[in-house]
């Protein structure tokens, strides 16, 4: 009888929050060699048959390095990847100037380039990886994005840009990586999940009944690692295994599909971008 071969999985902000939830779900799982890449010196005590690799998302060459290491670790494998990373914003984006006649200071981008950046710098190395995959179904890769990427969160303009960035990247790329590689992106977008993102007192002022259980998290990725067909709480079924946004909230979790196109102009134009159609365009990026 064939053994069942270890796969392998890398989770970026895995040392705690709805990442570290993630790594004890596989863990619990069995057959997961599971690979954290944080920024945290110390990430605690880990589940068993994991790797830590200490990584910023937002430098490329680090993260490439942590990255190269848990697939040579993994016997040239991947076939989990959560792109999770991510931080609040910092500061006040409605502060006023601190003297008269001057514009405010420049704002700490960090939550930009985190939540963002990182994100597209992970999705980007471990495409490229997952592709080497052995196995035909080169693998699933699900995104963190926010309630605040589909809807906005009025008090943080800048932490509500990154994650609808994240949410337009992986529609954007979630056709061609699916079409030419075989590999399933999707989005998390969870509402209030109580973690270390903001301070205790914080979260205090919020009801109970508000917060998202990360056991509610954690069965939607699992979902996604499986490729199953997700039917959410309204009964709604998503029309493919890849692009699906599905935003978790309280006890029950819900699809959110792309808006419809304004006109058939619209759709076209739009359905024109996809890179099977674009010939050897790609390849002289100087007209695109």
């Amino acid at each position: 009888m064939a053994v069942a071969q270890v796969k392998v999985a890398l989770v970026t902000g895995g040392a705690s929050g709805i990442g570290l939830a993630v790594v004890q779900a596989l863990s619990a799982r069995g057959g997961w060699q599971i690979h954290i890449v944080d920024i945290k010196e110390n990430p605690g005590e880990l589940p068993p048959t994991c790797f830590y690799h200490r990584a910023d998302t937002t430098a490329y060459n680090d993260l490439a390095d942590a990255f190269r290491a848990a697939f040579e670790a993994g016997g040239k494998r991947l076939d989990f990847l959560f792109a999770n990373a991510g931080i609040f914003e910092r500061g006040n984006w409605y502060s006023p100037s601190a003297s008269a006649g001057e514009p405010p200071p420049e704002p700490d981008w960090s939550a930009l380039e985190t939540n963002l950046k990182g994100c597209m710098n992970t999705v980007r190395i471990g495409r490229y990886y997952m592709a080497q995959s052995p196995r035909p179904d080169k693998g699933s890769i699900v995104v963190t994005g926010s309630v605040a990427g589909i809807w906005p969160s009025y008090f943080s303009p800048m932490y509500t840009a990154s994650k609808h960035g994240v949410v337009g990247f992986m529609r954007s790329v979630a056709e061609s990586y699916y079409t030419f590689d075989n590999i399933r992106i999707n989005a998390l977008c969870p509402s209030i999940v109580r973690t270390e993102i903001l301070p205790d007192e914080v979260w205090d002022r919020l009801p109970k009944d508000a917060f998202t259980p990360l056991e509610i998290i954690t069965k939607v990725v699992l979902m996604f690692i499986d490729g199953e067909t997700i039917t959410d709480s309204r009964d709604k079924t998503a029309s493919k295994v890849y692009g699906q946004t599905v935003v978790p909230s309280s006890n029950r979790f819900y699809l959110n599909e792309v808006p419809d196109y304004c006109d058939e102009i619209h759709r076209a134009l739009t359905e024109g971008t996809h890179v099977a159609h674009m010939g050897d365009a790609l390849e002289r990026k100087e007209t695109l």
